[in-house]
């Protein structure tokens, strides 16, 4: 039973590096996108929205996150460069629903207008793998869950037996 778990482990696990990459993907797509038109514009008409991707160190869990970019202090004197977490909000009135999306009315107050759809269509494409990687990440868990059971079985067959 232990290398069924393990099998299964990999394989999800393998899925969901492979959200990652796709995930990734989407996020260098829109810095791409975001770098190239931002060159063009004024100060006051720049994308300020980062998407960021990261994945846990056990490859246990996936996160896909919107941040606001902001510049504090003179160019003069050493500007530097502050993220601010934009939290996805949970318009249930249950305390464990789960949230694959953001409120876009949320992400338009960091946007200029010319962004608008492009953040629409990354987000579209970002909360599916949210609820991909959800629930691959419950099945990793439900697994580890199993495998500490099946070795307590095995613990106490081995103590009825010695007995």
């Amino acid at each position: 039973m232990e290398e069924w778990i393990m099998e299964a482990r990999l394989m999800i696990q393998g899925q969901l590096r492979e959200i990652f990459e796709n995930a990734k993907d989407l996020g260098n797509r829109y810095l791409q996108e975001v770098m190239d038109t931002n060159k063009c514009k004024d100060w006051n008409n720049k994308n300020t929205l980062q998407f960021r991707v990261r994945l846990s160190e056990n490859a246990n869990a996936l996160s896909l996150e919107w941040y606001s970019v902001g510049w504090h202090g003179k160019k003069e004197t050493g500007r530097k460069k502050k993220w601010a977490y934009i939290p996805k909000r949970n318009k249930s009135r249950r305390r464990d629903a789960q949230i694959f999306s953001y409120c876009m009315d949320d992400l338009f107050r960091h946007t200029v207008g010319w962004d608008d759809d492009l953040v629409t269509k990354v987000e579209a494409e970002a909360s599916q793998y949210r609820r991909q990687a959800h629930y691959l990440s419950d099945m990793l868990l439900t697994l580890g869950r199993l495998e500490r059971f099946m070795a307590g079985s095995m613990q106490e067959n081995s103590t009825e037996e010695a007995q």
